[in-house]
């Protein structure tokens, strides 16, 4: 019996011993590191008894040749949290700064978000040369054409409700609303493929011709992705940062966009939104309702000198061209008016009213206005068949 019992506690203390075992090594398979498994042992690894070995000659080992040093190429090094292409741009720094004392953003918030800006090369080859550098009767059939007439028609047809509501809302008639779009991207077919982050950070640090404007709208910007709630990475635009069916630039966007549908969101993606939008922009630029917005005419004598070529307020009434010589070929039913020059190798003059003005607060540039004028006519004549 005492022999059985002796067993009996002997495997009794080996199963303890093996249990232990099996616990280190379950807690170290269950420790992970960034290489690997690692194995921190519960019990230390056991030793092996020491092996005699057999006796050898001694060795020579001949000198070590000399090894130069590795050459570690620089490191560059960013202000902390800052990377990318705007790292080491001293103006994104100040940038940020701003941002977080005045609108009290997170600095690692605008760090993290501007690391992920790359430099929109094309933005810098677009915003050198726009369309508007062309001589009116090159820029006229860019807009001037039968596929954009006829899809203003078929825009009209397709949310008449919504014209006629935001046309008796804000006092401006419908072939306006459409053309706007028209122009800015032919009724929503182009509303622009720019990441705006992108484009407006790449004019506002590496456009140094308008870099303030475009740091402007980049703060602008900002402000309105915090405002609806949504990443600024996610926003698409034109090369200048303008975006939805009317291209409104961020300061635009902010000041006139209008939740058409009231489901919380401006989203000018959405003719809902875009149209009452455009109608409240124009609204809030100087549109009076009913009035004219050009005419052409006909120049001679001191009237030439009146002419502008740039637009600028209305000012003069019209028996004051009339006047100084101007036969505008049509009537004009404006308060006040200007003389519009159109130049190119034949100039063209217009008599230019407060409506013409207000589209050219949309974008300062006569041959716009224009474009957008005559485009809308063109329009309304073909919907109604006058």
């Amino acid at each position: 019996m005492k022999i059985v019992y002796d067993s009996q506690r002997w495997k009794k203390q080996m199963g303890q011993l093996a249990g232990g075992v099996l616990i280190g090594l379950t807690l170290a398979a269950c420790s992970t590191g960034p290489n690997g498994m690692q194995w921190p042992w519960v019990f230390s690894p056991p030793v092996a008894p020491p092996t005699r070995q057999p006796t050898q000659p001694p060795v020579t080992t001949p000198p070590r040749a000399t090894v130069p040093p590795v050459t570690q190429p620089p490191v560059t090094t960013y202000p902390p949290g800052l990377h990318g292409d705007y790292a080491n741009y001293p103006a994104m720094r100040q940038f940020i700064g701003k941002m977080n004392r005045e609108h009290g953003f997170d600095i690692a918030f605008l760090e993290q978000t501007f690391s992920g800006v790359r430099r929109d090369g094309e933005a810098l080859t677009k915003v050198g040369a726009p369309a508007e550098g062309q001589p009116w009767r090159a820029y006229r059939p860019i807009f001037l054409t039968e596929e954009r007439i006829r899809g203003g028609v078929d825009f009209w047809n397709r949310y008449g409700a919504l014209l006629d509501s935001a046309s008796r809302q804000y006092g401006v008639a419908p072939e306006y609303l459409v053309a706007i779009i028209g122009v800015e991207t032919q009724y929503g077919k182009n509303t622009g493929k720019h990441n705006v982050l992108q484009a407006l950070t790449t004019l506002g640090f590496d456009y140094q011709r308008r870099a303030s404007f475009y740091q402007q709208e980049l703060e602008q910007f900002l402000l309105l992705a915090r405002e609806e709630r949504v990443r600024p990475q996610i926003f698409s635009g034109s090369y200048a940062g303008a975006m939805g069916l009317g291209q409104f630039i961020s300061s635009s966007y902010r000041t006139y966009s209008i939740d058409g549908n009231r489901d919380g969101k401006r989203d000018l993606w959405n003719p809902q939104d875009a149209i009452p939008s455009v109608g409240n922009y124009f609204a809030r630029n100087g549109w009076k309702a009913g009035q004219d917005v050009a005419v052409p005419a006909s120049v001679g004598g001191a009237a030439l000198s009146m002419a502008e070529t740039t637009p600028k307020k209305p000012s003069r009434s019209l028996g004051e061209l009339i006047n100084a010589g101007v036969r505008p070929q049509g009537s004009m039913n404006s308060s006040r008016v200007s003389l519009i020059k159109l130049e190119g190798s034949t100039d063209e003059y217009w008599v230019g009213g407060e409506n013409f003005y207000a589209i050219t607060r949309y974008n300062p540039n006569a041959k716009y206005a224009m474009a957008v004028h005559q485009l809308a006519q063109a329009i309304r004549q073909r919907k109604f068949g006058l």
